[in-house]
């Protein structure tokens, strides 16, 4: 059965929409320059500025997808081996550090993107060599990725700590019904 778009699925998958789009742009492109540069032999020169900046957008809005997704690469291995009370202080101090590190990331690249614009706080575009196009095109995707990220994570985090809220408050509910229960 074929789902159906509705604009509430375009904005929810927005992040794997603009890395799809920008990705299968990048392979377009790439294969359109090698037709023009060994069988015509007149390469097309704006591409590969084109290609790196739509790659740039392929990376950080992917990394974000992945994101959501969980499908980052990660090393488990002593976590996995530990259970209990420390399984569940090790997990929320790492997605607590996760947060934190994204934030940063976000605020770093949005500092790099501030500069793209302005110099000294007086706007002044910075360039791209061969298109004459502002860099922060490029750049804003940095951190729009990081901070996608970062929601995504937060997120995680306060839907984990409600999933464990909860859970704590199960079994003293069920000793109070043992006991008599609530009025």
């Amino acid at each position: 059965m074929k789902k159906k778009i509705t604009p509430k699925s375009i904005v929810t998958n927005l992040d794997a929409i603009i890395t799809g789009t920008t990705l299968t742009l990048c392979v377009f492109l790439v294969n359109l320059n090698v037709v023009f540069r060994y069988f015509l032999k007149s390469p097309i020169q704006w591409t590969d500025e084109v290609v790196t900046s739509l790659f740039v957008w392929t990376v950080f809005m992917g990394s974000a997808y992945a994101h959501r997704k969980h499908s980052h690469l990660g090393v488990d291995i002593v976590v996995n081996l530990i259970h209990g009370k420390s399984r569940t202080v090790i997990e929320f101090v790492m997605s607590f550090l996760e947060i934190l590190v994204l934030a940063l990331l976000t605020y770093i690249s949005s500092q790099y993107v501030y500069n793209l614009i302005y110099s000294r706080g007086v706007l002044k575009l910075t360039l791209t060599d061969t298109l004459r196009i502002p860099k922060w095109y490029t750049g804003i995707a940095v951190p729009l990725g990081f901070g996608l990220s970062l929601i995504y994570q937060i997120f995680f985090f306060l839907r984990d700590q409600l999933h464990l809220f909860k859970k704590a408050e199960e079994p003293a509910e069920a000793a109070e019904q043992e006991e008599g229960g609530a009025y």
